[in-house]
């Protein structure tokens, strides 16, 4: 086919130049402001940072974005961390699912009051989503809030909260319609942790952790100015923060493959026949972990301009599964006292932090790690995800997607 000649094509290359010389511009404006980024306060830091639109550069400028694409991110990080600049002192929950949510649905008002917080770690998030009938199944959940004039009153139990106890918002999604189907019939919140009528109850976990909470609402009021998108609309927002949940447990759970290579090198016999068959193992733990990295890398750089994409279920999938064969050689490597002489009344680190195992002992992480295929979306939704949304499988056969939610067997 003959091209005209007069057409002039878009550079594709030329854009990613421009964009990529913007990030750098707004880089060294901050390395230029703080040349000793380490002996400043972090949270002044990280609101410039913010103010620079190098928080989420996918974010429109104001909110602490660019309005460029998302994979830059990874740039900007990457520059920063080498200059000295702290990483977020945010929680997950507020850099991730919050922001995503508030990003993608939230008012000029509601973005640039709850934006800034999370990302310098000066307030932080958790996430009121699952109930005990109401998991996997999202919109199964029967956590009411009913309209009262200008305000919702919410009744209903949450559990599997994540920092909940030193959280100081909440993103909640509410049962508001119950005669529509399950998914048309949900709203979306922002819910104040320190409301009346919000009681938080930690959950012991096998580790000695109380990571997790349960959260029971009664009679809590919640202004209409908190409620984020449209009523009814609860469910396309609630998939904007879990989009974003997935992307960023790739890199969350991605557990440093020098924890296990030191455990070799300090282990007596690495030379019997056991210790050789250890070996093999490790190596191939080795190259699993740069084959995850890999993953990861094409799944940041295949993040659009809205930062989301289906490939995180598959880095969710791939970073959580190895990081549990890496439990399993590290436990064989260490030998029986993996463990011995854990103390699982000591505190871990507050708040809740989802990536706070990464400091464990060995010990500790071995047990930890069990969690790490259920939460974020347990692994099983995820290969849903990516059968229907990245292979083009059929999705699963839903006989109650029609049916109003009151009319569903619980």
């Amino acid at each position: 086919m003959v091209q005209n000649a007069d057409v002039d094509e878009p550079d594709v290359d030329q854009q990613g130049a421009g964009e990529l010389s913007r990030v750098q511009a707004a880089v060294a404006v901050l390395l230029e402001r703080y040349p000793d980024p380490g002996t400043v306060d972090p949270v002044e830091v990280l609101g410039a940072q913010y103010d620079l639109g190098l928080a989420w550069v996918h974010f429109a400028p104001g909110y602490g974005g660019l309005g460029l694409a998302a994979g830059l991110q990874t740039e900007v990080n990457q520059r920063l961390r080498a200059a000295g600049v702290p990483a977020s002192l945010g929680d997950f929950v507020g850099l991730h699912q919050g922001a995503s949510a508030i990003n993608a649905a939230g008012t000029a008002e509601q973005k640039a009051r709850f934006l800034r917080p999370p990302f310098t770690g000066e307030e932080h998030w958790c996430q009121l989503f699952s109930e005990p009938g109401a998991g996997s199944d999202l919109a199964g959940l029967a956590t009411s809030a009913v309209r009262d004039g200008d305000e919702w009153v919410v009744n209903g139990q949450k559990v599997w909260t994540s920092g909940a106890r030193e959280a100081r918002w909440a993103i909640l999604v509410a049962r508001t319609d119950p005669a529509v189907t399950k998914h048309r019939g949900l709203t979306f919140f922002v819910c104040d942790m320190e409301a009346t009528g919000v009681d938080v109850r930690p959950l012991r976990q096998a580790d000695g952790g109380a990571h997790f909470n349960e959260v029971f609402l009664t009679d809590v009021h919640l202004p209409d100015s908190l409620r984020l998108g449209d009523v009814g609309q609860g469910s396309g927002v609630s998939l904007a923060a879990l989009h974003s949940e997935r992307d960023g447990t790739g890199d969350a759970f991605a557990v440093p493959i020098g924890n296990l290579l030191e455990a070799w090198r300090r282990r007596a016999d690495r030379t019997s026949a056991h210790a050789l068959a250890l070996r093999d193992q490790v190596v191939r733990t080795w190259i699993d972990a740069r084959v995850v990295e890999m993953s990861n890398l094409r799944m940041r750089a295949a993040l659009a301009a809205g930062g989301s994409t289906p490939l995180g279920s598959l880095a969710k999938i791939a970073t959580s599964e190895h990081a549990q064969r890496l439990s399993s050689v590290m436990a064989a490597v260490l030998g029986p006292q993996v463990l011995v002489g854990i103390d699982y009344d000591s505190p871990l680190s507050e708040p809740g932090d989802m990536i706070a195992f990464r400091g464990m002992s060995a010990s500790r992480f071995v047990v930890r790690c069990r969690a790490m295929s259920i939460e974020g979306g347990t692994n099983e939704i995820q290969r849903n995800i990516v059968g229907e949304r990245v292979l083009g499988l059929p999705g699963d056969v839903r006989v109650d997607k029609d049916r109003p939610w009151r009319e569903v067997a619980r």
